[in-house]
């Protein structure tokens, strides 16, 4: 079976002009989250680029759960940070809407749809494996590291999108990256910040944790990322 051809872009700007099926990667920590919101039954995600877009979508979806952050802080006004764990802890997410904003993820993923990519996958470490088998019959994939809040090279995003190549190629797996990933900077970041809980950094390194990958389609004009088995 033939393999696809791979290009590797970085940041923001590296979903920008892009066409055909795309990865968009956000470990640490917006698309760890949004698996483990969708492991604990959530419908479906609404994705947005400003804090004051995601107030005003819950707002107009009842029942909505409002996730995000702010500089990596979740703002007062919201209902769960950007944060694997904190998902663990809400007492009933399943079957509602959550309107998520992150400085990086979600706006990458929504500045891809809006360059006309197709299909859009959002991704981390806990669906490597199964983001790569959903697009492995293709000719053509984009993989994008999103990076620090879309302007900075994030050493985990890098690592991942590495992962996901390495599985598209049918390459085994480097078996230093997740401890290449546990001493680099971001993961220096979210052990030491002190609103970020230090559990996060292991749940964001658990790889191929869940067998669903994550799609993102827009819906009467709204990002809208959805679970897809594979």
């Amino acid at each position: 079976m033939a393999t696809p051809k791979i290009t590797r872009r970085s940041l923001l700007t590296g979903t920008h002009d892009v066409s055909g099926p795309i990865i968009v990667i956000d470990t640490f920590r917006a698309f760890t989250t949004a698996a483990f919101l969708l492991d604990r039954g959530v419908d479906r995600i609404v994705l947005v680029e400003t804090l004051n877009e995601a107030r005003d979508r819950s707002r107009s979806t009842p029942d909505s759960i409002l996730c995000g952050e702010e500089e990596g802080r979740r703002p007062d006004d919201f209902d769960l940070g950007n944060s694997p764990v904190e998902t663990e802890r809400h007492p009933d997410p399943a079957d509602r809407v959550v309107v998520m904003r992150t400085s990086s993820g979600t706006r990458s993923v929504v500045s891809a749809l809006r360059s006309g990519a197709d299909p859009v996958y959002a991704a981390s470490l806990v669906v490597a494996g199964a983001t790569a088998s959903a697009v492995r019959d293709r000719t053509h994939v984009t993989i994008v590291a999103s990076g620090l809040s879309g302007v900075t090279i994030a050493d985990e995003d890098e690592e991942t999108a590495g992962l996901i190549e390495d599985r598209l190629l049918r390459q085994l797996d480097d078996p230093y990256r997740i401890d290449r990933i546990r001493s680099g900077t971001g993961a220096e970041r979210l052990s030491t910040t002190p609103w970020i809980d230090p559990s996060d950094l292991d749940r964001c390194l658990e790889v191929d944790r869940f067998n669903f990958a994550m799609r993102v389609e827009l819906e009467k004009g709204v990002a809208v990322l959805r679970r897809e088995d594979v």
